[in-house]
């Protein structure tokens, strides 16, 4: 009889533990709405085989735990940011303020040095969806100073807004016109964080 030798018994060894390490089972039993991250999903119940993407820090959406649109949370913190689409194209603010312009009124207003958005918030201080009313309106200014006033396609979108702290975030769409000439400015895409007023 043959005796294995220090060197075949780790041989043996090595390979009896990489076999074991691949015949590992892969739950593939779960489902998309099971509520546990398995089969392959990328986040619970998302991702993977699930349809959809799940939800992150670049979604443009205030969910997971977020504390504003794609931040605090889980995500970076929040800073005071005001940003949409003009036309196709991207706009961020250089400066922005928000501030009390009345009873139950504020006013945010931001500026990329060539073109300016106002939006005016007179209602009730509390969350929810609001379309353009007496409850709010908003401006776009261009580089030439011409004046686009906010249509009847308009709709802001209050995420947060805490009266103890001051401070407010929102979504906002609207297509602006010029009231001289008919040209219309579609402002889509857009929203501030913890904007203080």
């Amino acid at each position: 009889m043959k005796k294995f030798t220090t060197i075949q018994f780790y041989l043996f060894l090595g390979l009896f533990l990489v076999f074991m390490g691949c015949a590992k089972t892969i739950d593939n039993t779960g489902t998309c709405s099971d509520g546990i991250k398995n089969q392959g999903e990328q986040g619970v119940d998302c991702g993977g085989p699930c349809p959809g993407s799940c939800p992150n820090c670049a979604d443009g959406i205030h969910n997971q735990g977020e504390t504003g649109v794609d931040c605090g949370g889980p995500c970076s913190p929040c800073f005071p940011r005001m940003v949409a689409t003009v036309d196709g194209n991207a706009w961020t603010s250089t400066s922005r303020n928000a501030f009390l312009s009345g009873p139950y009124s504020i006013t945010i207003f931001g500026t990329d040095l060539n073109s300016t958005i106002t939006i005016t918030y007179s209602g009730t201080f509390k969350t929810g969806t609001y379309t353009t009313s007496n409850v709010f309106s908003c401006e776009y200014r261009d580089s030439n100073g011409t004046l686009f006033q906010s249509g009847s396609e308009s709709k802001l979108t209050i995420i947060e807004l805490d009266t103890i702290q001051r401070k407010i975030t929102a979504a906002y769409n609207f297509k602006a016109i010029d009231p001289l000439t008919g040209d219309v400015k579609d402002i889509t895409n857009g929203f501030f964080n913890v904007l203080e007023y």
